[in-house]
C-alpha cells in the first residue's frame, strides 16, 4: 500500500485501527470523524456536575483481546491499562451467597475446573451439569458451534440439563456483559465463541482488564500523532457525505481523492454514504448499556469488581480504585447491559434507585452519604447478538470496487467489542491490500 491514498471514514476504534495499519505499510492516510474527538464508542468526557472524567461506559477488555492491546501498543498507550495476572471474580447474590469464578495454575481447560466445581451460586447438582455443558461446548468445536447460530443460547442451555436459575445464576454472568444480552436472546454460536476464547482455550484468555485513565486518553490523542509522524492527516468535526470509487466528499463541500476508502461507520450511515456498498439494511439492531455513577461518602465496595447475579446492578466497579480517583470517599459504577428498562427511566430516579439497590447488597453502603451521582444511556451501544446474527453481518469487501467496511457488526465473529472493532479494521485493510494488488473480487 505504499504511497496509496486511504481515507477512512469513521473515527471508532474500527477506524483507528484500519487507519494505523494502513500508514505502517506506508499509505497516505486521511482519517475522518464527524465528531470533534475520536474512539467511537470508546472516549471519556468531564462531567459537568461533578467535574470528574467519565468514560461512556465501563469498558473492560480480556486477556484473549489480542488485537486491542496490540493496537495499544503500536499507540504508546497500552501503558495506560491495567490486567489482571488470571481471571478471579467475585459473584453474589442479594442474600449474601457468594461464589468465585477463577483461573487457576493448571492447562486448559482444567484451569477453571476447580472454580466451576466450587461455586457457591449453583448446588452441587447444578455444577456437575454445568460441568457436562461446559464439556459438550468444547467437544463441538468451530463448525459445530458455528452451525447452531439460528439457535438461542437459552434453549440449547435447556436442553442440555441447565435450569433458569442456573442459566442466570452462572452462564448469564459469562454472557451478559460480553454479549450485550442474557443467554434467551443470545446466538448460540456467538454465546460459546465467547466462553470458548475466554473461559476454555487459555489460561490467560479470561484475565480482565481495564483503563487507568479516561477513555479518551489512550486512543484519541496517541493517534493523531501516529497518523501524522506516518504523514497522514486526521480531520474531525467533519462528516463523510457521500463515497464514489477513487472519491470521499465530506459535509463541507471538500472532495478526497481515494485509492481505497474504509467505511468504518454504523450500517445507517454507510448505507447513507455509499448505498452501492451495503445495498440492504443487515437488520442487526441495537442492544442499550446504562452505567451509572455513584459517590459515597467512605468506601462502600470492597472488591475491584463485583457481579450481582439477581439484581438490576448487575456489575459493580471501584472506579476510586481503578483511576486513582481523589477523595475519602468512593465512586462506585454499575455497569448495566441489555438496559431496555433503564433507558426510559428518568437518570435521578434511575440514580436513586441503584443507590437503594446498593445500599441492599452491600451493607457498609447502608452507613455511607450519597454524595454525588451521574448517568450515561447508550441505547445503540452493540447491535443485538440475537440468534442467526452470523449471516446478516457483512465481511468487509463490498460490491463497490475500493470501498470496504469495518465495525464491529461486521463478520468479524466476536460479539460487539472493542476487539471485535480492531479485528474489523485490520481484515478493512487486508481487503483493501488484496484489491490493490488485484487480487481482490
Amino acid at each position: 500500500m505504499r504511497g496509496a491514498r486511504v481515507v477512512v471514514a469513521g473515527g471508532g476504534l474500527a477506524g483507528i485501527a484500519a487507519a494505523v495499519e494502513a500508514a505502517s505499510r506506508g499509505a497516505r492516510v486521511t482519517l475522518v470523524e464527524r465528531r470533534p474527538f475520536l474512539g467511537g464508542k470508546a472516549f471519556s468526557f468531564t462531567d459537568p456536575r461533578t467535574g470528574v472524567e467519565l468514560d461512556n461506559g465501563q469498558h473492560v477488555h480480556l486477556g484473549c483481546c489480542t488485537a486491542y492491546m496490540a493496537l495499544l501498543q503500536r499507540l504508546g498507550s497500552l501503558g495506560l491499562t491495567a490486567i489482571q495476572p488470571a481471571l478471579r471474580v467475585d459473584v453474589r447474590d442479594r442474600a449474601g451467597a457468594h461464589g468465585v469464578l477463577a483461573a487457576r495454575r493448571l492447562p486448559p481447560p482444567l484451569h477453571m475446573g476447580p472454580s466451576f466445581a466450587r461455586y457457591g451460586l449453583l448446588s452441587r447438582g447444578e455444577r456437575v451439569r454445568a460441568l457436562r455443558a461446559l464439556g459438550a461446548i468444547a467437544a463441538l468445536g468451530g463448525t459445530g458451534r458455528a452451525a447452531l447460530d439460528d439457535v438461542a443460547f437459552g434453549d440449547w442451555l435447556r436442553a442440555h440439563g441447565q435450569r433458569d436459575a442456573a442459566i442466570e445464576r452462572f452462564w448469564d454472568v459469562v454472557i451478559l456483559p460480553t454479549c450485550n444480552d442474557r443467554s434467551d436472546r443470545v446466538s448460540t454460536a456467538l454465546a460459546m465463541f465467547v466462553i470458548t476464547e475466554g473461559l476454555m482455550r487459555t489460561r490467560g484468555g479470561s484475565a480482565i482488564g481495564w483503563a487507568l485513565s479516561g477513555l479518551s486518553h489512550l486512543v484519541d490523542g496517541p493517534t493523531r500523532r501516529v497518523v501524522v509522524r506516518a504523514g497522514g492527516t486526521v480531520v474531525t468535526g467533519r462528516a463523510v457525505a457521500a463515497v464514489a470509487p477513487g472519491a470521499v466528499d465530506l459535509d463541507d463541500g471538500t472532495r478526497l481523492e481515494a485509492d481505497a476508502v474504509v467505511l468504518a461507520l454504523p450500517p445507517g450511515r454507510a448505507r447513507a454514504a455509499c448505498p452501492g456498498a451495503l445495498p440492504r439494511d443487515p437488520g442487526l439492531g441495537e442492544s442499550p448499556i446504562v452505567n451509572v455513577h455513584l459517590w459515597y461518602d467512605r468506601p462502600v465496595l470492597g472488591h475491584a469488581m463485583l457481579a450481582v447475579v439477581d439484581s438490576p446492578v448487575q456489575w459493580m466497579f471501584d472506579r476510586t480504585a481503578i483511576t486513582g480517583e481523589g477523595g475519602p470517599g468512593q465512586h462506585v459504577v454499575l455497569s448495566l447491559s441489555a438496559a431496555r428498562a433503564e433507558m426510559g427511566v428518568p437518570r435521578a430516579e434511575l440514580a436513586h434507585a441503584m443507590d437503594r439497590e446498593v445500599r441492599d447488597i452491600l451493607p457498609p453502603a447502608r452507613r455511607a452519604s450519597l454524595d454525588a451521582w451521574a448517568v450515561t444511556k447508550d441505547a445503540r451501544a452493540t447491535f443485538a447478538p440475537a440468534p442467526g446474527q452470523a449471516s446478516r453481518r457483512p465481511g468487509a469487501r463490498t460490491p463497490v470496487p475500493g470501498v470496504v467496511l469495518a465495525g464491529t457488526w461486521t463478520a468479524t465473529g466476536w460479539p460487539a467489542t472493542m476487539e471485535g472493532a480492531v479485528r474489523s479494521g485490520l481484515s478493512a485493510i487486508d481487503e483493501a491490500a488484496l484489491q490493490m494488488d488485484g487480487h481482490g473480487g
